[in-house]
């Protein structure tokens, strides 16, 4: 399979306004939403950053609470119902042209997620901007398996973004899966926790039944971001298993990602058969 590299690693971010790029999976989900809000804000473009299960919290980026927001909108809607309805816009100026927006605090002290109806609203509620969305949780695991309702799509996402740990690489498979010991094998049956994980296991994650490009809408466009990049010395593995994986069509684009603040380094390949263009991943 033939790749080319775009010029710029953020080059098919969508820019346009209603726009809700969506990350699931394990390895730095956070951190790679961190780096692509960090991309919209050097271009100013308006962004929302939220997510639609529990997350730490995101120090750096103002904090809007999702109850402040509609109560907000309804003041100046006239409407009595402080989760008023999703006719009810926004007025200029009223959010920051970057923030996070959450729901409230667990008892634990991270913070609690949207529903993803409630990052739909978002299209009148802040219609400039942007939204990034983690869509599922991985507690740190480089790779994970999922529960029959996760991920948490919101039904406006535009962009998926699966994101794989390459971290996960060589370890024992029971130590690098999140609910390993909670949920059904799904994409990984017939592989033991005392295996040491591989590319094989890697393609299975994503590609097989119940895997995470399985967990996708059809309808929605999808890239693959492998992180963790930093210590790995199978470049070789890695290039088959990135051919393997972008000869299924619905994957045109792989981003490599080191996100140690120390190390930091980011770059997108794309099919050489597809023209990819500023927010184009389809």
């Amino acid at each position: 399979m033939d790749f080319a590299f775009l010029t710029d690693w953020h080059q098919f971010l969508p820019r346009e306004a209603g726009h809700v790029v969506a990350f699931a999976g394990g390895g730095g989900k956070t951190s790679l939403m961190l780096a692509c809000g960090a991309q919209y804000r050097a271009e100013d473009v308006p962004v929302i950053l939220t997510t639609t299960t529990r997350s730490e919290p995101v120090s750096a980026w103002p904090v809007v609470q999702w109850r402040e927001l509609v109560a907000a909108a309804a003041r100046e809607g006239g409407e009595d119902d402080p989760d008023g309805g999703p006719e009810t816009a926004a007025p200029a100026g009223r959010l920051p042209s970057w923030c996070y927006l959450c729901d409230g605090t667990h008892a634990d002290g991270k913070w609690r997620g949207l529903e993803p109806e409630q990052v739909d609203r978002l299209a009148s509620l802040a219609p400039d901007h942007v939204v990034l969305v983690e869509a599922d949780g991985a507690a740190g695991q480089p790779v994970k398996l999922h529960r029959p309702d996760e991920p948490r799509w919101p039904g406006r996402t535009s962009l998926a973004v699966l994101v794989v740990g390459i971290g996960a690489l060589a370890e024992p498979v029971g130590q690098v899966v999140h609910r390993w010991d909670e949920l059904p094998p799904g994409p990984l049956v017939g592989v033991a926790a005392d295996a040491s994980w591989d590319w094989q296991q890697f393609h299975a994650l994503l590609m097989e039944p119940g895997g995470y490009l399985d967990r996708v809408p059809r309808s929605v466009p999808v890239a693959l971001a492998l992180t963790q990049l930093g210590d790995l010395d199978d470049g070789i593995g890695l290039f088959d298993f990135v051919a393997r994986v972008m000869a299924e069509p619905r994957l045109p684009l792989v981003l490599f990602c080191e996100l140690d603040p120390e190390r930091r380094n980011l770059r997108t390949a794309y099919r050489a058969t597809e023209n990819i263009g500023p927010g184009d991943a389809g």
